[in-house]
Parts: C-alpha cells; sequence; structure tokens
C-alpha cells in the first residue's frame, strides 16, 4: 500500500531518471535536456513564442529561463527578435540549425514519452495526466497562498 509520502519520491525518481535520459540524448546535439525541451516546445508552436510563454510552460523562474534562453541563443539554437510594436518584447525564433535538429528531437521526445508509458494502458495514463495535472495544481496554489502570507507579515 502506497503513503501520500511515497508520491514526492516516486516523482522524484522519475524526474531524475527522465533527466538523465534527456542528457544522454541531447549529449551529440550539443544542447541540455532543458534546452531540447525548450526547443521541441518552440519547433511545435505556430504562434509567436516569448521568454514569458517559456516560463509558464516549464513553471521557469523568469532568472532561469534568461540564462536557459542565453545559452539557446549562444549555442546558436534561437535568436531574439525585437516585436515592432513594442521594443521590450523579444519574440524567440528557431534558427536554421534547429530547423534542422527538429526531427531529432521530437523523434527523442517522442521515444522518452513512448518508453515511458510502455506497459501502462491508455486509461492508466489519463489518469497519471489527470492526476499529475492536479497535483500541479496543488502545488501552484500551495506556493500562491506562501506568497500572500508572506506580503501580510
Amino acid at each position: 500500500m502506497y503513503k501520500k509520502t511515497d508520491i514526492g519520491r516516486y516523482l522524484g525518481r522519475l524526474h531524475n531518471l527522465i533527466r538523465r535520459r534527456l542528457q544522454k540524448d541531447c549529449k551529440n546535439l550539443n544542447c541540455s535536456g532543458a534546452e531540447m525541451r525548450i526547443l521541441t516546445y518552440l519547433l511545435s508552436i505556430d504562434d509567436p513564442v516569448y521568454q514569458k510563454d517559456i516560463e509558464n510552460e516549464f513553471f521557469l523562474r523568469p532568472p532561469t529561463a534568461t540564462e536557459v534562453l542565453k545559452r539557446m541563443e549562444k549555442g546558436g539554437f534561437i535568436t531574439k527578435v525585437t516585436e515592432k510594436d513594442d521594443a521590450r518584447k523579444k519574440r524567440l525564433v528557431a534558427t536554421e540549425k534547429s530547423l534542422a535538429l527538429k526531427a531529432e528531437t521530437v523523434e527523442r521526445i517522442h521515444t522518452l514519452g513512448m518508453d515511458i508509458t510502455q506497459n501502462l494502458s491508455e486509461e492508466e495514463i489519463q489518469a497519471f495526466c489527470s492526476i499529475a495535472e492536479k497535483m500541479v495544481e496543488n502545488l501552484i496554489l500551495t506556493a500562491r497562498d506562501a506568497e500572500m502570507e508572506e506580503k501580510k507579515s
């Protein structure tokens, strides 16, 4: 019988295994796992993408997102294009180098997903995603409540 306290341990183990797998997969692409996930996201979105979108999608703090995006820009994976109507906004644009890697990055993320779920039924996958979504919402609410309490004191 699992206990509530086991959930964090299992999620931590899963996170570490996924992170290691992505790092291994990314070695010959000369990028980190985080950069590959961001790149895959950027290449799969048709709408303009900004740093704030990356922060929201991956739950990154602004300084962390800034550092990852700087590395990606330095590595030649993205460029930042200033918007004409608002010079403060910088659109993230995939470079030719990134576009050339699109099929490979998408395939690696797809293969990772298939490996993770290989012994799971469709119902188990749906249940996991639904539960994980609720856990994310719980942590967001808890963090928001803690921030409000801090502001009061």
